[in-house]
Protein backbone atom coordinates (compact mmCIF):
# COMPACT_ATOMS: atom_id res chain seq x y z
CA UNK A 1 0.00 0.00 0.00
CA UNK A 2 0.93 3.73 -0.96
CA UNK A 3 1.09 5.93 1.79
CA UNK A 4 -0.98 9.43 0.77
CA UNK A 5 1.80 12.36 0.52
CA UNK A 6 0.93 14.64 3.69
CA UNK A 7 -1.33 17.16 1.77
CA UNK A 8 -1.77 20.76 3.51
CA UNK A 9 -4.63 23.73 3.90
CA UNK A 10 -5.12 26.74 4.53
CA UNK A 11 -5.42 25.94 8.23
CA UNK A 12 -2.39 24.32 8.38
CA UNK A 13 -0.41 27.21 6.47
CA UNK A 14 -2.07 29.80 8.80
CA UNK A 15 -0.99 28.23 12.08
CA UNK A 16 2.05 27.65 10.58
CA UNK A 17 2.18 31.32 9.58
CA UNK A 18 1.00 32.40 13.23
CA UNK A 19 3.38 29.89 15.10
CA UNK A 20 6.51 32.12 12.85
CA UNK A 21 4.53 35.36 14.17
CA UNK A 22 4.96 34.16 17.76
CA UNK A 23 8.47 33.25 17.68
CA UNK A 24 8.82 36.39 15.70
CA UNK A 25 7.91 38.72 18.68
CA UNK A 26 4.94 39.76 16.74
CA UNK A 27 2.44 41.57 19.05
CA UNK A 28 -0.73 38.39 20.00
CA UNK A 29 -3.41 40.89 19.11
CA UNK A 30 -1.98 40.32 15.58
CA UNK A 31 -1.33 36.82 16.14
CA UNK A 32 -5.48 36.51 17.33
CA UNK A 33 -6.42 38.58 14.70
CA UNK A 34 -4.32 36.52 11.82
CA UNK A 35 -5.72 32.84 13.57
CA UNK A 36 -9.23 34.53 13.81
CA UNK A 37 -9.78 35.80 10.29
CA UNK A 38 -7.08 33.60 8.32
CA UNK A 39 -5.40 36.68 7.08
CA UNK A 40 -2.92 39.58 7.68
CA UNK A 41 -4.09 43.02 7.20
CA UNK A 42 -0.90 45.46 6.25
CA UNK A 43 -0.97 48.57 5.11
CA UNK A 44 0.52 47.23 1.70
CA UNK A 45 -2.49 44.85 1.11
CA UNK A 46 -5.28 47.36 2.82
CA UNK A 47 -6.46 48.16 -0.48
CA UNK A 48 -6.93 44.80 -2.07
CA UNK A 49 -9.24 43.40 0.78
CA UNK A 50 -12.63 44.09 1.04
CA UNK A 51 -14.83 46.50 3.67
CA UNK A 52 -16.01 43.28 5.44
CA UNK A 53 -12.18 41.64 5.80
CA UNK A 54 -11.17 45.31 7.08
CA UNK A 55 -14.03 45.44 9.66
CA UNK A 56 -13.24 41.41 10.93
CA UNK A 57 -9.60 42.37 11.39
CA UNK A 58 -10.86 45.48 13.49
CA UNK A 59 -13.10 42.95 15.38
CA UNK A 60 -10.75 40.66 15.81
CA UNK A 61 -8.18 42.98 17.12
CA UNK A 62 -11.03 44.57 19.56
CA UNK A 63 -11.75 41.31 20.30
CA UNK A 64 -8.22 40.59 21.49
CA UNK A 65 -7.41 44.19 23.74
CA UNK A 66 -10.92 43.31 25.54
CA UNK A 67 -9.50 40.22 26.29
CA UNK A 68 -6.37 41.30 27.56
CA UNK A 69 -7.36 45.09 29.10
CA UNK A 70 -3.74 44.84 30.81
Amino acid sequence: MIDEEPRTGPADISRSLTDAMERAGVHPSYVHAARTCGFVLTEENARTLTSDQVARWEAAMDDWFEQHPE
